[in-house]
């Protein structure tokens, strides 16, 4: 593996990416959000070598919740846990405007060329999935909340990831629930897939002193390609991501059509797929550290 050193801090030294809040693909980028900045670190996909957007004039923190490129020559970033959305000039970082949300968001991503918000949900049966309609967020997808018997247990079950997507589809998936991952397509629609999980539920009549103990958490990542889709393994074995001592984030499956599963082990704890091909991975690790990982 090879390692790619970001440098972050203002006196020249170097260190790793901190906290992680998404990233997009170009075709000759890696871009990745870094919260804690908070700035967006753009990686060579060639040669991992990398350089800084600082992201400046925000009054409200920015959130790790994602973050939109509709092409307009900005970056959307959540900030104030959901409550804003903070525009920043995709050329200089600099803020362009503070906007209010109607439906605080739990995540932010670009939906082709226009900007997606999964809404945070307390009910059940309501819309998860809005995009950017006429200056207005709308319901997209029919993706909905689903219930749970108290307030947190709602949250966590209704939280909403984003991956990397193609032009046709891309990847999405409940934190806490079933092994399944929703493709997206351009005009809405979803398509289910079933994919492994490394996570083992709660026995039987086991207690539950955690809201979203009784949960399992099995997919942290997703990377679609045209010629299959990569997850990346969430909780492993039976203590949940919420537990001390929780094993997460050590495996990387390609699932293709009519083909076995390629399955490619870690021999540290992963945050993210940040890049795929033919040849490995790279690969953001929990120390913050970003790797080359070569197929077996």
């Amino acid at each position: 593996m090879s390692a790619a050193p970001f440098p972050l801090l203002a006196d020249g030294s170097q260190r790793p990416v901190g906290e992680y809040g998404g990233r997009s693909i170009t075709p000759t980028e890696i871009r990745v959000l870094d919260a804690s900045v908070p700035a967006i670190v753009r990686i060579d996909r060639t040669t991992l070598a990398a350089s800084l957007l600082s992201l400046a004039g925000a009054d409200a923190p920015v959130d790790p919740y994602g973050f939109a490129e509709p092409g307009d020559g900005t970056v959307w970033v959540l900030g104030g846990r959901g409550r804003f959305v903070h525009r920043f000039s995709a050329a200089t970082g600099e803020l362009v405007d503070t906007r209010s949300l109607a439906d605080p968001g739990q995540g932010i991503a670009t939906l082709w060329d226009r900007v997606g918000i999964f809404a945070v949900r307390i009910g059940s049966g309501e819309r998860l999935v809005l995009r950017q309609e006429n200056g207005a967020f709308v319901p997209f997808s029919p993706l909905v909340s689903r219930p749970a018997p108290e307030i947190t247990s709602r949250l966590i079950r209704n939280l909403l990831r984003s991956g990397s997507g193609t032009s046709k589809e891309i990847p999405l998936w409940y934190t806490a629930g079933p092994a399944e991952v929703f493709l997206l397509g351009r005009t809405g629609g979803t398509r289910s897939i079933r994919v492994p999980a490394f996570a083992a539920p709660p026995g039987p009549g086991e207690p539950d002193p955690e809201p979203g103990a009784q949960f399992t958490y099995p997919v942290r990542d997703a990377f679609l390609r045209d010629d299959g889709l990569w997850i990346l393994s969430n909780q492993e074995g039976a203590r949940t991501p919420l537990e001390p001592g929780a094993t997460r984030g050590r495996h990387a499956v390609f699932l293709r059509a009519g083909r076995p599963d390629r399955v490619v082990r870690l021999d540290r704890e992963a945050r993210a797929l940040l890049d795929a091909g033919s040849r490995g991975l790279v690969v953001l690790f929990a120390d913050g550290v970003v790797a080359r990982v070569a197929l077996p």
